[in-house]
């Protein structure tokens, strides 16, 4: 299975022991992170996939791990991603939303790879990775352009702490070209299989233009070891990529489940996810607690939640 890799000058017998001997996690699997997911694992890299939401039909455009039945039943994405994924490596699925509270999910991996589609995870991702001493690698595609850079020295809230992240335009927004995203998770895929068989990665950012730069490392409290702000944070309603989509962390009881299904129109429901559609309105909620709905704010996520469930 693995002939045409042995066959490479600067990869053998040794360096495939090794990617089968590691773990990388994969936070988010969209256009990107799943693309990267069927690359790490068709290498016999053990997987930690975690994903927050579940597919819809546009995930067909974006993906090729994800079918057209898992889309219409609104399965999470990490559980369709491991149900494919596990046909050539072990995988470990999390329906869950990387947060302060469950980043020790990512304490025994070798490596973390950025397939999410917004800075606030990425930033907690970097102080988890300093703090922790696990390199990750951050992926973004916005439009015709995609990014890819390995964090081991540098730091991303050096390069990013100053940018306003709600000004930054969306997938939503700028829309992702396919060709763009596999290109970009590609880069992120070869930098992962580079590091993972003991070759060394440049700290670089590299764009799916070919263009390649040197980033300053200037120094901030999260490289220097003295404050982790988002992974000491507590914030439970956080936007998702997706016109207008917040999620909420609550615990709701089975009869919050029976309330908002009597409600509305019930899209699909599995034992994972329940979607209903409210008055033009979609909503989600997941056996674990989250809520995934529309609302023009996250105050107006909040009060919609208060009024549907009454939490």
């Amino acid at each position: 299975m693995y002939s045409r890799f042995e066959a490479l000058s600067n990869f053998g017998e040794e360096e495939l022991r090794k990617l089968k001997d590691s773990k990388a996690a994969i936070i988010g699997l969209g256009a990107t992170g799943s693309v990267i997911a069927e690359h790490l694992a068709r290498h016999g890299i053990e997987l930690l996939v975690v994903d927050r939401d579940y597919l819809e039909m546009n995930d067909l455009y974006s993906s090729n791990i994800y079918t057209p039945e898992d889309c219409e039943n609104s399965l999470p994405k990490a559980l369709a991603a491991k149900n494919y994924l596990e046909e050539f490596t072990e995988v470990q699925a999390e329906i869950e939303s990387l947060n302060p509270e469950n980043t020790g999910l990512l304490r025994d991996v070798d490596l973390i790879i950025d397939g999410t589609d917004n800075m606030e995870t990425r930033f907690l991702i970097n102080e988890f990775s300093k703090k922790n001493n696990i390199p990750w690698i951050y992926t973004s595609v916005l439009g015709e352009k995609g990014y890819s850079m390995f964090f081991n020295d540098n730091c991303f809230s050096c390069i990013f702490e100053k940018l306003n992240a709600g000004s930054l335009d969306t997938c939503e927004v700028s829309g992702v070209l396919r060709e763009t995203s596999t290109i970009s998770a590609s880069i992120t895929a070869q930098k992962a299989v580079k590091y993972l068989s003991g070759k060394e990665v440049s700290e670089k950012l590299d764009t799916t233009d070919g263009q390649s730069f040197e980033v300053e490392k200037p120094g901030c409290e999260v490289c220097r070891g003295e404050d982790y702000p988002h992974l000491n944070s507590e914030r439970k309603t956080v936007a998702v990529c997706g016109e207008n989509k917040y999620q909420l962390e609550k615990e709701l009881s089975q009869e919050a489940f029976e309330k908002v299904k009597s409600q509305g129109e019930v899209v699909s429901e599995n034992k994972y996810v329940l979607r209903v559609k409210i008055d033009d309105r979609s909503i989600a909620l997941f056996s674990s607690g989250r809520v995934i709905l529309e609302a023009k704010d996250r105050g107006h996520a909040e009060s919609l939640l208060s009024e549907i469930v009454g939490v």
